[in-house]
């Protein structure tokens, strides 16, 4: 039962980083062809998705390290950077996709 769990969490670990790489590719591949209030909210939604793609494939990353039986051989800096560049990103992105919406509403 928990290998079976274990492989539904990878697979859908898996598709949900490569969704939000997929689709933030999308958006800058659109955003070429917008201008003004459209290409400045697809920018932030573009980064936004990266963040998410980050955080998700750290995730990601600890949970199999764990399943594995890697995690305990993992230095606690180790750890601690790659938790500290998972919170940064997503942080950056929220607060930078933040900031894009309220200088358009203005």
């Amino acid at each position: 039962m928990i290998s079976t769990l274990t492989y539904l969490i990878v697979l859908l670990g898996t598709a949900t980083v490569v969704l939000s790489v997929f689709v933030a590719v999308e958006f800058n591949i659109h955003r070429k062809r917008l201008t003004g209030d459209s290409k400045r909210l697809t920018h932030a939604l573009q980064w936004q998705l990266l963040g998410e793609a980050i955080i998700g494939a750290g995730t990601l990353g600890f949970a199999m390290a764990a399943h594995m039986g890697f995690l305990p051989d993992w230095p606690v800096w180790f750890q601690s950077s790659l938790r500290f560049i998972m919170f940064a990103a997503t942080s950056m992105t929220t607060v930078h996709l933040y900031k894009v919406v309220r200088f358009l509403n203005k």
